[in-house]
């Protein structure tokens, strides 16, 4: 699975996402599964073929260990994938 890095920053330092990339909810009580941008525009993100929806501040750029796990890991987890 090939995978584009949001590479910008926007004024107000959001990420600007790209067709592409790999996101995740920020929230935990949010799905947690991966999610491929498909369309991103003036802070809204279309998502997963434009079958989703969500405001750009929802999202984050999945990381190597979620991308390798296939869904957004707990924040223990993440720390956990930081240390190995």
């Amino acid at each position: 699975m090939e995978s584009n890095v949001a590479q910008q920053k926007s004024k107000d330092n959001q990420r600007d996402f790209i067709a592409g990339d790999v996101v995740v909810f920020r929230q935990e009580y949010k799905p947690d599964c991966l999610m491929t941008v498909h369309k991103a525009q003036n802070g809204e993100v279309f998502l997963d073929g434009d079958y989703n929806f969500a405001l750009a501040h929802f999202l984050r750029t999945a990381t190597v260990a979620e991308l390798n796990a296939k869904r957004r890991l707990t924040k223990a987890e993440q720390a956990l994938a930081e240390v190995t």
